[in-house]
């Protein structure tokens, strides 16, 4: 979808894309596990605890199987949904995949599973960033309110020490604390 996609800001708008998907595969017998990344994760995870989250442009999935993934990436492509194959530094990629998961029930979808990582995890993708957006998100948003402080602590403690260069100011783990304190959290 791309910086220039439609404008999604609930969770229906997002499993609509992603029932689209389901429709395509199920046309050209693909299945596939899918993980839910980003800002449409955070919408996802955020709506069901009746918290609001900005609106994202695109849909980030981290593929976790298929039965072709030839015709699951091409499927993808199309709608434009971007496969984000080990972009982020840390978490690592084998965390969202071995990690505690929330699975999209109840949305219909026969061919695709859709799977949302716990919050902490989403969470650390933000702290871990330089973006001004992901820093924003975590001052302006629910989401470090809904975190189990103690497990994202513990997860910040361990990524620092995977990171090239834990010293770059410009990581918004450097705002943590402060964060933290100011939502009294």
């Amino acid at each position: 979808m791309g910086a220039f996609g439609e404008l999604m800001d609930d969770m229906d708008l997002i499993l609509d894309k992603l029932s689209e998907v389901d429709i395509i595969c199920g046309e050209r017998g693909v299945n596939a596990e899918i993980l839910i990344l980003g800002g449409a994760g955070l919408l996802l995870l955020l709506e069901t605890h009746n918290r609001k989250f900005r609106p994202t442009r695109d849909i980030d999935i981290n593929l976790l199987s298929t039965n072709d993934e030839e015709g699951i990436r091409k499927v993808l492509k199309e709608l434009a949904i971007d496969v984000l194959d080990g972009v982020v530094e840390v978490p690592p990629i084998e965390d969202f995949r071995e990690q505690e998961k929330f699975r999209i029930e109840d949305a219909g979808f026969e061919h695709i599973k859709v799977f949302v990582p716990m919050i902490e995890l989403l969470a650390c993708t933000k702290i871990f960033s330089k973006r001004e957006k992901d820093l924003q998100d975590l001052q302006d948003t629910d989401l470090l309110d809904i975190c189990n402080k103690e497990k994202l602590l513990a997860m910040v403690n361990e990524y620092k020490d995977y990171l090239i260069n834990p010293n770059d100011p410009d990581l918004n783990y450097h705002q943590l604390l402060r964060i933290l304190k100011q939502k009294g959290l």
